[in-house]
């Protein structure tokens, strides 16, 4: 039996020939691989690792990470903000908005204020979802200074 290791390409032959056959079992593609001196976990691993690094380089990944933090804040801020505004009155629910507005940064709170000026003419739905917006403005806020 040949001790010598087969180059890439020999092993990609090899791993579409054993994905070929469909009359072989996983157990019986590994046993081959190991008597061609290939560790299947060796393949798979190396495998696994290139398509992680891939991914990372693709220029495609910013949307996939950015995707992920959007999510991660909106489902943060939603919990936050449900559980602060349960129960609230509609006058405290004009407070907190108010209180929300006065506590964002100069220009930002200055186009809020502007843009939702009659706010208080508002559901209270749109009062909770306004706080919802307001708290994922301070957070992009917060992260940028």
């Amino acid at each position: 039996m040949n001790r010598q290791k087969p180059d890439s390409r020999e092993v990609l032959r090899r791993i579409s020939k054993l994905s070929s056959d469909a009359e072989w079992s996983p157990d019986e593609n590994r046993e081959s691989l190991a008597e061609a001196g290939i560790r299947a976990t060796d393949v798979t691993e190396r495998i696994v690792q290139l398509v992680e690094r891939l991914k990372k380089e693709s220029p495609l990944h910013w949307k996939a990470r950015a995707a992920a933090m959007r999510q991660s804040l909106l489902e943060k801020v939603h919990s936050r903000v449900t559980s602060e505004a349960s129960g609230l009155s509609r006058s405290q629910l004009l407070d907190k908005v108010k209180e929300a507005i006065a506590r964002l940064p100069g220009p930002a709170g200055q186009q809020y204020a502007v843009a939702f000026r009659k706010f208080e003419e508002a559901t209270e739905d749109d009062l909770r979802s306004m706080l919802e917006e307001l708290a994922i403005v301070a957070e992009i806020e917060k992260d940028q200074h």
